[in-house]
């Protein structure tokens, strides 16, 4: 092929050369002529200051050789990136959010380029882009502490609390006594699952007694906190509705049970199995007639 090449190229000039030899000789003596080489180094000339321009104004534009330290930012909070970038002729843009044990709130977890991972320095006016922890929460995993894994309700409450988890309990019936379930939002939970920090589990933990027969109390007329400590003792469980609906939590421990299903008249013998669930209906408490009410009331 590199033969065929230099053969057709020499036939090529061949070929010039026949078809123009009556003018060859004028054809040298141009190139030697004075106009002809005032030209060419003109164009030459031209040529070489283009391309110098060209390269230069190249270089200037892309900053060739200037270059910007990376900031290490893993583990900064986003309220110092200003200052951290202030004078760096660098930027930086936030692009994912995400949650982490690991780190607080509005931390940053992830940076491109990273100094430690790719480019320690890159040229002037580069974004930095960044990833930090989600602000609004932190998530916790959620202990698993059902079936014989742990020993009493003291000892699942703990585990629970230490991790940053509330927590409630509630028993039923069972012959055994130990956690039966975890409860979340209404809905059952397991171990290893994360859950919000803060979150309210409602731990259903075996009354042991299976279904025992237990008096039932007569809460009537008490407030609903005092009820709901008899009727626990007595391994009850309680449900109560409010009427008119309490404001405050304070409020609600401190209506009045006006009404209870079962009532210990309403079933045999006044005995109910360990673990029955023990409706109230409660409202405000009487309210205290002032000794200016009961004079005028009573003069």
């Amino acid at each position: 092929m590199k033969w065929l090449i230099i053969i057709g190229v020499i036939a090529f000039a061949g070929g010039l050369i026949f078809l123009f030899r009556k003018n060859l000789g004028a054809f040298f003596r141009f190139l030697v002529s004075k106009l002809f080489l005032i030209n060419l180094f003109l164009a030459v000339s031209l040529a070489l200051l283009v391309n110098y321009c060209s390269i230069k104004s190249l270089d200037d534009y892309t900053n060739h050789g200037v270059k910007v330290e990376v900031p290490y930012l893993i583990g900064i909070n986003v309220d110092e990136l200003d200052s951290k970038f202030n004078g760096t002729e660098l930027n930086f843009k936030i692009i994912d959010s995400t949650y982490s044990d690991e780190y607080p709130s509005g931390t940053v977890i992830k940076q491109d380029p990273d100094p430690k991972l790719n480019y320690d320095s890159v040229k002037p006016g580069r974004t930095i882009y960044l990833s930090i922890v989600k602000k609004g929460g932190e998530y916790k995993v959620l202990p698993d502490i059902t079936g014989k894994k742990v020993n009493s309700k003291t000892e699942a409450q703990l585990k629970l609390e230490a991790v940053g988890f509330v927590v409630n309990f509630k028993s039923k019936p069972s012959k055994d006594d130990f956690v039966l379930q975890m409860i979340h939002n209404g809905k059952e939970v397991k171990g290893g699952e994360k859950l919000l920090k803060g979150s309210v589990i409602t731990v259903v933990h075996g009354s042991g007694e299976g279904g025992a027969p237990v008096d039932l109390p007569n809460v009537k007329g008490i407030t609903v906190g005092e009820a709901n400590k008899i009727l626990t003792a007595a391994n009850l469980l309680i449900e109560v509705v409010y009427e008119p609906e309490a404001m405050t939590l304070v409020d609600s421990l401190n209506y009045v049970v006006t009404k209870q299903n079962p009532s210990p008249y309403s079933v045999p013998q006044g005995i109910v199995a360990s673990g029955t669930t023990v409706s109230l209906i409660a409202g405000p408490p009487p309210e205290t007639i002032s000794v200016s009410d009961s004079t005028i009331n009573n003069p």
